[in-house]
């Protein structure tokens, strides 16, 4: 394995199912606004909540876009 995996323990303020599912997409695309993801000095893509890295390239953003895409329509 040419990379190494951490285990975070962190706390972390999240929406409900049933708060999520009624927001308007305005209201969730403030929502992602507000931190969920963030990019640090590094350029990184980062979790807000946890801050691990999430996309380090242009490449990586393309391939979590992508499956992204892929996995959309297995959603309600």
């Amino acid at each position: 394995m040419p990379y190494k995996l951490f285990k975070y323990k962190q706390e972390v303020n999240a929406v409900d199912i049933q708060g999520m599912t009624s927001m308007s997409p305005e209201d969730y695309r403030e929502y992602l606004e507000s931190g969920l993801f963030f990019i640090d000095h590094h350029d990184i893509l980062r979790s807000g909540p946890a801050e691990y890295p999430i996309a380090c390239t242009k490449a990586q953003i393309t391939a979590l876009i992508d499956y992204l895409n892929e996995i959309k329509d297995k959603i309600i």
